[in-house]
């Protein structure tokens, strides 16, 4: 079994999962609506996770079957928060993308207490 890679601070992950995660290459097509109770995301492939003490982060941008792409970004941790993780999500994204006034996210909380981050990664979907 494969470990998920630590690192002291939430800006270092960030930095070697945002490398990663935003080579197309490493995209992950976005998988159909699961019944309830059977999750998969997030992605159970530990290349598209992170360790910060005990927080996780799991991160991955999405294709979805009409070509939308999706950066999908989820924090899981004792205690956390909503709050606590949009800070975390700020921290993240800072280097790289930072967040903008007005930049809209989809925020979801699974029965798993990940903290789910999404929002459009492209303009406008792919064409083929």
């Amino acid at each position: 079994m494969l470990s998920i890679q630590e690192h002291g601070t939430v800006e270092e992950a960030s930095s070697n999962l945002l490398d990663f995660i935003l080579i197309p290459d490493n995209w992950l097509e976005q998988a159909p609506p699961q019944p309830e109770g059977s999750a998969t995301w997030p992605a159970s492939d530990t290349q598209y996770q992170r360790r910060v003490g005990t927080l996780r982060i799991c991160a991955s941008v999405d294709v979805a079957p009409s070509l939308d792409v999706v950066l999908h970004i989820a924090f899981r941790a004792p205690g956390l928060t909503p709050i606590k993780a949009a800070d975390h999500l700020e921290s993240f994204l800072k280097q790289r993308l930072p967040l903008t006034p007005n930049s809209e996210w989809q925020v979801e909380v699974d029965e798993r207490r990940w903290i789910h981050f999404s929002r459009r990664y492209a303009g406008t979907h792919l064409l083929a």
